[in-house]
């Protein structure tokens, strides 16, 4: 465990080092939120404002971003430059560098969440009269759906402009159709048959529920179920494929 602990601090302090990392993961979500919530503060979608739809969305492109898109872009550029396999070279293990690398983003997380609500719920009157146990498991699940989408493709490619582009590719489809910013409903047919097959829609759905209703686990046996099935499937291409070198 003290090798963990030491590895998390050196991924902390390298994510802090990289200005653009930090702003793109840590400051972007929250101007979308301010941004959106102003132009559409008087808006409202169904029987709750829009701010308060659009929260739990923008909470769920703050996790796709550091749990997904940061995470592999970042460990397959050190694979690139020999960070990795001069780490081998270390009684550093595999579980550890990951496990380090999860913790960090998980970290960056729980400050976007609390940043996100705090603003939500100070500046644009947001009410949340959900279930907090339900949010945190959601937010959990989700966490570690994304993270071993993000392991598995770092696993998958070799080079890191390609991880940066295949990542994008991924990140900015979902981030648009999957629900986060407008109602699934209003979008083409075809375009929620799409939304339908990708993680994202379950995990913004289920946050929305969590954070506006509450209820109980069969509100949530759907959308769990299917991150579920996500981060199974991607852990396991991440123990067959993930490589130093």
């Amino acid at each position: 465990m003290k090798v963990l602990y030491r590895q998390l601090e050196v991924e902390l302090k390298l994510f802090l080092r990289n200005k653009q990392e930090v702003f793109f993961t840590a400051l972007f979500p929250l101007l979308m939120m301010s941004l959106f919530g102003y132009l559409n503060k008087e808006a409202s979608v169904g029987n709750v404002s829009y701010v308060a739809f659009l929260l739990p969305g923008v909470i769920g492109m703050s996790v796709m971003a550091a749990a997904f898109l940061n995470l592999s872009t970042s460990l397959v550029r050190q694979r690139d430059d020999g960070i990795l396999k001069r780490l081998r070279g270390t009684p550093l293990r595999a579980w550890a560098l990951l496990g380090a690398k999860v913790l960090t983003a998980s970290t960056v997380i729980l400050f976007q969440v609390l940043l996100l609500i705090s603003v939500g719920v100070l500046f644009f009157g947001v009410e949340i009269a959900g279930s907090v146990p339900w949010f945190l498991a959601t937010l959990l699940v989700g966490v570690f759906a994304f993270t071993a989408m993000g392991l598995a493709l770092a696993s998958l490619i070799n080079n890191a402009d390609t991880a940066s582009a295949a990542a994008h590719a991924i990140y900015l489809p979902m981030l648009f159709i999957c629900g986060a910013f407008f109602p699934l409903d209003v979008m083409p047919r075809l375009l929620q048959h799409v939304a339908k097959a990708l993680p994202l829609t379950y995990f913004v759905d289920a946050l929305r529920c969590a954070m506006l209703e509450g209820g109980g686990l069969g509100n949530y046996a759907k959308d769990l179920s299917v991150l579920l099935g996500w981060l199974i499937c991607c852990f396991a291409i991440t123990v067959k494929t993930f490589r130093w070198e």
